[in-house]
């Protein structure tokens, strides 16, 4: 029993990784004021979105404390590395990128340095204004444990939308900016109207990226207040059946993206693609096999190589179009400005550490108007839980198509975040999506047929309910002990 919550976390962690996770950034090495009295040892998870982003941060800070120098290690593989070092005593860093499901059992180690101060300081350059009051309420409340916190979080970890083919758009005169599904699938029968797919996706890993496209979809469906104010509270597993009925539409809207076929009886997905690596995948859209590709904003670095070859290329970035027509809620009021990110992961300071005061305030200039700036910038439009504001005119055109499109939620101030300070979430976090051991989209990618496709969506919304109801403890009203991993 206890193997239905261990996949769905599996499942949000693996979506979590999946930005970029298709792409490798080597090993550190990178220094930066080698030569200042005090270094500090930053180690990072670096795959599809490079380094660019920790060392600019790193390059800002120094010009501010020339006394003071950063060696930078990252690798694809860092997550678990500073989990194993920290858990042994091993860890030499004074700032580290740890995972959020590794959050709470390194705070119960007691490896990880209370920040408090970080999130009391006031960040450079502003007339009072705090980390604190810059970061979202649910960012800050739910990792806080023994009155403690322990980390500040690091990026959105949003959902990601469609990579488009620009020269091709142009030429044919189609809609770069579909605002729901519906008008999408209409685009995608024009495309089909010429030897070119309408779409591509890599399947063969971490489910073509379109997880969180599905999480996008369902906060939509319901709206913010629904989702924020009850779904969120998760008070019982009856939110999964109250929800059938949304989640039925995100699981066969799913069906038709990657299983389905346009009106003149052409698969929407190129061929192959179920079984296409992430990076297979970008590479038949950029050789121009498909006029899109289910990606996200780390499509430049990631493929930053690749794209030498065609440096006539133009693409863009298309937002994930609405679930309903006039992108409404369930009960007809506007949520075109809900958006979606899971929690994030956590940048924090080892109690190990021989530099925890020059580390914690190197956090708190990471809240810098100019070093979130270049976060956004050498992330192609990447947001971090928080406030700051940007000069928007310094963006790229794709970098800009991006940021514009989830600012827009956080100026509306209607950013749903999947974690809870609820008691029945786990660690602060319960999947949206549950239903066959949360590989739902999985077995959709891998149906036979649209059909078999949509069998598996007809199932889905209810299964849901089922599973959520088999880790209910309805007598103690928590769930299960097995499922919360007391003996």
């Amino acid at each position: 029993m206890k193997k239905i919550l261990s996949a769905i976390l599996c499942v949000a962690m693996g979506a979590m990784l999946s930005l970029g996770v298709a792409g490798c950034s080597g090993s550190g090495g990178n220094d930066i004021n080698p030569d200042a009295d005090t270094t500090l040892k930053v180690s990072v998870y670096a795959a599809g979105y490079g380094t660019g982003w920790i060392e600019e941060a790193c390059r800002i800070y120094s010009e501010d404390h020339p006394e003071v120098g950063f060696t930078i290690e990252a690798n694809n593989r860092m997550f678990d590395t500073i989990k194993t070092r920290l858990e042994t005593g091993t860890c030499d860093s004074d700032i580290v990128l740890i995972a959020n499901a590794n959050y709470s059992s390194l705070v119960a180690l007691g490896v990880l340095e209370e920040l408090s101060g970080v999130y009391n300081a006031v960040i450079p350059g502003t007339e009072g204004t705090t980390v604190r009051s810059v970061i979202p309420d649910i960012q800050y409340n739910y990792r806080v444990r023994n009155g403690g916190v322990y980390g500040v979080p690091w990026q959105d970890a949003t959902a990601p939308g469609f990579i488009y083919n620009k020269t091709l758009f142009k030429e044919h005169g189609w809609n770069e900016s579909p605002d729901t599904m519906t008008e999408f699938f209409e685009l995608c029968d024009e495309i089909a109207k010429t030897d070119v797919a309408p779409l591509v996706y890599g399947g063969g890993q971490e489910n073509g990226y379109a997880i969180n496209i599905l999480n996008q979809w369902f906060v939509e469906y319901y709206g913010y207040d629904y989702i924020a104010n009850t779904f969120m509270e998760y008070a019982s597993p009856d939110i999964y059946s109250y929800t059938l009925e949304g989640r039925q539409k995100v699981y066969e809207t799913a069906a038709r993206l990657l299983q389905g076929q346009t009106e003149n009886g052409e698969s929407i997905a190129l061929a192959g693609s179920r079984g296409f690596t992430a990076q297979a995948a970008q590479r038949e859209f950029i050789q121009g096999h498909a006029a899109m590709d289910i990606c996200g904003n780390w499509f430049p670095t990631e493929m930053a190589a690749y794209l030498k070859g065609y440096p006539d290329f133009e693409y863009g970035y298309m937002p994930i179009p609405h679930i309903n027509d006039g992108e409404v809620d369930y009960q007809g009021k506007d949520s075109s400005k809900v958006r979606y990110s899971l929690d994030g992961n956590i940048l924090a300071v080892p109690a190990s550490s021989q530099n925890k005061e020059v580390a914690k305030d190197f956090l708190v200039s990471m809240y810098m108007q100019e070093s979130y700036q270049t976060f956004v910038e050498e992330n192609n439009g990447v947001l971090r839980p928080t406030s700051v504001e940007l000069d928007e005119t310094a963006l790229d055109e794709f970098t800009k198509a991006s940021y514009d499109y989830f600012n827009e939620g956080k100026q509306a101030n209607q950013y749903i975040y999947e974690c809870s300070t609820a008691p029945m979430a786990v660690n602060g976090y319960l999947a949206l999506l549950i239903s066959q051991n949360g590989n739902t989209l999985g077995n959709i990618i891998n149906a036979t047929s649209y059909n078999a496709a949509m069998g598996v969506a007809a199932v889905a919304a209810a299964d849901d309910y089922t599973r959520a109801m088999e880790m209910w403890d309805s007598d103690k009203n928590q769930w299960k002990d097995s499922y919360l991993g007391v003996e």
